[in-house]
């Protein structure tokens, strides 16, 4: 279920997540598997966010959806990929604290040291990816 590759002194590990709500606890413990030496602290910030991303996906990307962690210590990068054509757009302004949902693209920009979206080369599909320095 996992590859692993090596360039430049960084390590590449991805899944494909399973379908559903169970996606965001396996990507959770996907991150946490590999991250080695990567301090406790960063290690809670990389799940956190890629649990908002995989959340987005899930709901309105589509499958299949694939988790990309790439270890560049001292930070970390995460790619979630889906096949799904809309493309994630950061929130003017923050959602009313009324609103269950609308804050994830918020939590992660404030977060990572870098995101984005990248549409995939064969569309529809796109990469939403953050990275996050050591601090």
């Amino acid at each position: 279920m996992s590859e692993q590759g090596r360039a430049h002194d960084e390590a590449v590990s991805s899944i494909v997540l399973p379908a559903g709500t169970d996606a965001v606890r396996v990507a959770r413990q996907f991150v946490a598997d590999n991250s080695d030496h990567l301090s406790a602290d960063l290690i809670e910030d990389a799940q956190l966010l890629a649990s908002e991303i995989v959340s987005n996906a899930v709901r309105y990307g589509r499958p299949d959806i694939t988790l990309r962690v790439r270890l560049h210590p001292p930070g970390i990068g995460i790619a979630v990929i889906d096949a799904g054509a809309d493309l994630p757009v950061l929130p003017r302004e923050r959602p009313a604290s009324s609103e269950p949902s609308g804050r994830g693209l918020l939590i992660v920009d404030a977060l990572a040291s870098a995101w984005g979206v990248t549409p995939t080369e064969l569309p529809p599909g796109k990469a939403v990816w953050f990275d996050i320095a050591q601090g």
